[in-house]
Formats: structure tokens, sequence, C-alpha cells
């Protein structure tokens, strides 16, 4: 696999080298060039990354590592090339006025990307910048292998069933498969999501959801229970916040936080402080009288007198089921995995004209991996999808769209159709039981599939501004979780919402209980994402060069004010934070509260007098899916909303008005 970098590499330098030889450039001799040149080189390393995350073992992490080192220190160089930077530079300058929005935009890009990568500065200084960023691609990678390791190194193997009282029949079910396949007797749980959330949610036994708790929370940390593996993220963080400070000041930047932000819709950082604490404090009350609510309850009905950390799901699940007489375990048998997907299928066929259909291939990395092929309504191909939807071992947790193929025309004028890898981590179906969703699954799979079809919808034809190409970070997301919001329609879900076993329409009386649990607790699950987000932006606003217990500092301060349920002394959630540190999202996890703001804002615009007006769909994808990042992305918005984003919108959604 790292030959095929290697040979692209070679490939992309003699290109440049071929370019550069030439005193005039147009954009065919340029651009173009380069983005073919860029293009080998993409379709070589995406199959690598990905299956370094979906089908991690020892030889494709190997590989997966050369491979990193290899194109990590090329394009440091490549963008680091003045000769080339002024090539674009007097091209943008001689050109602009005579080519297209979308050509314009990938220019400007770029000119952008030169200077963040330190074409401007002294030859010194450039080698300074080009090694801080490889030590930082390695040590991210380290980072994002310690919390696969340590995740799928631990097990606890239980001879009796009756430990797991609680759990739901399914889980107990995999739980003894996965006894089976180590040769262990009785059931063996692990970490990986599925499991991980059906004991904290379900488990009767409170000294269970302690140590799986603790397992989870300390995961890549000193604390983590096995120590036959050095596992701990702890000094990767600082060396990560030490880089990433050392290379933006190199840039003139006073922090990492500001340096993010030059690629991002909010440009200054004191702005990103205000968005955040504006919400928090209108989530604040709200989670106070949540948390009393389930303490009050808790303390009555469940003996439980100080509810810890690992109580919090079960308590909640358990007053759910209470008081809303509905719990995720109720609805699970009315989203059936094949169900879901024709109704996903369906809705987006409505919204934007387009048909989805399985396509019979060798060509996948896994049994449960599925492909899938897009056309319009004139019958002409858009896209291609990889499904991969099932947890397991080899597989690093979470949820993600990843690009496989990007669009752009090719030489002899063709289309390069996108491809998207689409993954999520759900229960896996058994030999009793097809794989069914909980409602969050559901929701899960949507928001993936959003950023499926920004990739795959595009109708921009340089690959640089195609698809989630060239979008701002804090506006990638708003497709994704403009997708979210149809999972809580029920004219939507009335297309696939049946039972697995008797076929029944999920039943009026189930969906307005559903309905009624959808800001449960939204108060609370505010202010994590807002913890989550300060935490982030604060750690890379700090502008002294010393990051030693920077991390812990930080969190320990934005937990004061945002943290209504104590944590456990050993919680070291930011040593498996792989977002900011290992998955791009560095003083950008703000992005996704910012982003429902512009979701829930542009979703109204489906809403009239309370029905649902699909022919917006058309709309939406004209204007903001099929045009990728070839213009800023407020003003897709507002090309699409006719004005800027107001909050209100999130803040009635989310019931904190």
């Amino acid at each position: 696999m790292s030959s095929a970098i290697k040979e692209a590499i070679s490939m992309h330098k003699e290109v440049v080298k071929k370019v550069l030889s030439k005193d005039k450039h147009s954009w065919k001799s340029l651009v173009y060039r380069i983005e073919e040149a860029d293009d080998i080189v993409s379709k070589a390393w995406a199959p690598i990354r990905h299956l370094n995350s979906v089908m991690n073992d020892k030889n494709t992490r190997s590989q997966y590592e050369k491979s990193l080192k290899m194109i990590t220190s090329y394009y440091n160089k490549v963008s680091q090339n003045p000769k080339l930077y002024r090539a674009y530079e007097s091209l943008y300058k001689a050109e602009k006025h005579t080519l297209d929005e979308a050509q314009v935009k990938l220019l400007e890009n770029t000119l952008l990307d030169f200077k963040l990568s330190g074409v401007a500065l002294s030859s010194q200084k450039r080698k300074s910048f080009r090694e801080k960023q490889n030590m930082l691609s390695s040590l991210e990678s380290k980072f994002e292998q310690n919390v696969l390791d340590s995740t799928n190194d631990w097990a606890k193997n239980i001879t009796d069933v009756k430990a797991l009282a609680g759990l739901p029949k399914i889980n107990i079910e995999i739980a003894s498969n996965l006894a089976k396949s180590r040769k262990e007797k009785g059931h063996t749980l692990g970490l990986d999501q599925p499991c991980y959330t059906a004991v904290l949610s379900y488990a009767e036994d409170r000294n269970l959801r302690k140590e799986v708790y603790l397992a989870y929370t300390t995961r890549a940390s000193d604390k983590f229970p096995l120590k036959k593996h050095s596992f701990d993220n702890k000094k990767i963080i600082e060396k990560i916040l030490s880089l990433r400070h050392e290379a933006s000041s190199l840039l003139g930047f006073k922090n990492y936080a500001e340096y993010s932000l030059a690629t991002k819709m909010v440009s200054k950082p004191e702005k990103v402080i205000l968005f955040l604490e504006d919400l928090k404090s209108k989530a604040l009350k709200k989670a106070k009288d949540e948390v009393q609510v389930l303490k009050k309850y808790a303390k009555n009905n469940l003996k439980i007198d100080d509810i810890k950390p690992w109580d919090f799901a079960y308590v909640s699940e358990k007053y759910k089921k209470e008081n809303f007489g509905i719990n995720e375990e109720e609805l699970k048998p009315y989203f059936s995995v094949e169900q879901v997907l024709l109704g996903l299928f369906s809705l987006v066929k409505k919204l934007y004209g387009i048909e989805v259909k399985q396509c019979k291939t060798k060509e996948i990395w896994h049994p449960d991996v599925r492909l899938y092929e897009i056309y319009d309504r004139t019958k002409r191909l858009r896209g291609k999808f990889y499904l991969d939807l099932y947890a397991r071992p080899t597989k690093r947790g979470g949820a993600w769209m990843d690009e496989c193929i990007q669009r752009r025309v090719k030489k002899n004028g063709e289309i390069q159709h996108p491809i998207a890898f689409i993954t999520c981590n759900s229960t896996p179906p058994t030999k009793k039981v097809p794989a069914l969703f909980r409602h969050y699954d559901v929701e899960t799979l949507f928001h993936e599939f959003g950023h499926g079809l920004h990739h795959m919808l595009t109708k921009i034809d340089y690959a640089g501004v195609s698809g989630i190409s060239g979008v701002e970070w804090d506006a990638v997301e708003l497709p994704s979780q403009f997708m979210e919001n149809w999972c809580w329609e029920k004219e939507v879900l009335d297309k696939f919402a049946f039972h697995y076993e008797t076929k029944e329409k999920l039943p009026n009386n189930l969906f307005s209980k559903l309905k009624k649990t959808k800001n449960y607790n939204s108060g609370i699950q505010t202010l994590r994402q807002v913890e989550f987000s300060l935490y982030d932006f604060l750690v890379h606003l700090d502008k002294n060069k010393n990051k030693t217990g920077l991390s812990e500092k930080v969190l320990r301060e934005v937990r004061k004010t945002t943290s209504l349920i104590k944590h456990h002394k050993d919680n070291r959630f930011q040593n498996s934070f792989s977002h900011i540190y290992a998955g791009g999202y560095a003083a950008g996890y703000y992005s996704y509260k910012w982003a429902e703001v512009l979701s829930a804002d542009a979703f109204l615009a489906f809403k009239k007098r309370q029905t649902i007006d699909y022919t917006v769909g058309r709309e939406f994808m004209k204007k903001v899916l099929e045009k990728g990042g070839s213009k800023p992305a407020i003003d897709l918005f507002k090309d699409f909303r006719g004005r800027e984003p107001k909050i209100n919108a999130l803040i009635k959604d989310l019931g904190l008005a």
C-alpha cells in the first residue's frame, strides 16, 4: 500500500517540476495539472486512511504510518514552495476577472493555504514549521492508536448472567458471542460504543456500571485499568498543544485558536467565546432543573441518594420510561436497519429527486459493507457510497463520512463521480434478532448521510471546492445536522418505522411520547456540548509556551460552570477526545453548535403551517448542496434563506426559550 503512495508522490514531483519550468501559467497548465496530480495521490491515500480506521491490524497500521509520514512530509514541502505560490498568485492577479466564481474561490483558498503553511517565512523558519507539522501528524496518529488499543484491550468476562440484569436481550446475546470468540465461558463485555451505552443505560448492577464507566473514561491514560501496555496520551496532548502553539506563532498568530479561525466562518476568538457563553447561560437554568428532577427521582424511586456519573444514563432512562412511558429499547423494534435505509432513501428522493440503488460488488473490506449508487431525476449517476454500519473490534469508535474520490472534470471532459465512505458503529444483528437501531442511531445515520449528500451531490467541477472541500469547518456540519431534523417528523417516520415482527406502524401514541422526549435533558446535553467546545477552544487559546498540565487545568475550570454532576477524580475524558487531538476539530469543536444554528434556521424553510414543503428541497440542493465550497458558507446560506442566520430557531428547537 505504501509503495502506491511513494509512486504517486514521485509522479506529483514530476508534475510540479514541469509546471514550474514554464514562465507563464494558465488555469489548465497550472491549476488543472496540479489537481490531476493531487487526485492520483488522493486515490492512493484514501483506502489506506480508511482501512486504518475500519480494519485496523498490525500490517494496516504499519502501511498507514509509513504512508502518512511520506504524504505529510511531501505536502508540507509543496505548500511551502515559494515558486509554486508565486505561480498561483500571478495567475490569480492576471485572470481573476475572467475566471468563474468557483475558480476564483479555489485560487483564494489555495493562496491562503500557502500562507498558513508558512510559504512567506524565511528558509530556516519554513524548515522549523515543516518539522513541527510532521511531528504533529505522527503524534495525532499515535493519539488515535492509543485510544483504539485501550478500547480493544479491555474486556470483562461474567460467568453469572444475573450480573447482567437489565441489559437488553440483544446485548446479552452479543456478549455471549464475544465470550465464545475469546474461548471464555458466560458473557464478555467490551468498551465498544453499543456495549458501553447499554451497560450505562440499563445495567441494574451499580458496581458493574461504575467499572465499565471508569474503564471507558480512563482510556489512553495512566488511570486505565490495564497496565501491560503504555496507552497514556497525557504527554502526547501536551506535545500536540505545544507544537500547535509554536507553529501558529511562527506565522504571527498569538495562539492556535487564532490560526484555526483563519479558515472558518467565525473570524475572531471573542465571537466564539461569546457564542458559547451565551448558549451556556441559556441552557443553565433548564439544566439545573433537570438535574434536580433526576436527583429527586433517583432518591425516591431508585434508592440512589447521590447520582454519580455512572448513574446518570441509568437514572435518565428509568425516569424517561416512567414519566414519558417510553425508552430507547421499546422503540428499537420499529427501527430495523433495512426499513430505516428504505425510509432514508425514500426521503431524499422526495426532497432532491434522487434515487439510491444498491450495487453488487466483491470489492469490500468486510462482509457487512455495502455499495450504493445515487442517480438524479434524469437517470444520471451523481455519486457512490460505501456503507459500513456496525461496531467491531478493528474499527475506531464514532460515526463519520470520509471522501474516497472527489468530483472533478477529467482531461477528456468526463465527470469523475464522487465516492464517499459512510461509517457508523451501531449494534450488529445476531442469529436471533436483525439489526435494530435506537432512535439516536437513526439520527446518526441521517447525520452522516447528510455529509455524504454534500460530498456526492456537488456540481462543482474542481476538486478543491467540490463537495465538502473548501467549505469552512464551522459550516460543514450544516447539511448533516439538517438531516437529523427529519427523524422527528411523523410523516417521515411513517415511511419506515414498522415493527420488525408485527409489521405494525409506529403508533401515534408512541410517536407522541417520543416527540415529548425530544428536549428531555436538552439543557444538560447542551451544557455538555458547550463544555467540550469551551475546553477545546480555551486550551488552544492559551498564549503560554509551556503546556504542562494545561489540559487538566482548563478542563477543571470549564467544568466548574458546565458540569452539574461531579466527575470522578480519575476521569480522563480529554485523553480520548479524538475529535480535537486526532480528527481535525482543534479549536473548532464549537462548529457543531454553530452549525446547529444554521441547521435549525434552514429547516424552518421547510415548515409551513405545520406541514412539510418538500419543494424547498430542490432549492436547498441547488443553493447549498450542489455549490460545495465554491462560495463562502454565509453567502450560500443567505442565497437559500434570503437573510443571515438567527439563533432563535435553535433556542426554540432545544426548548431553552
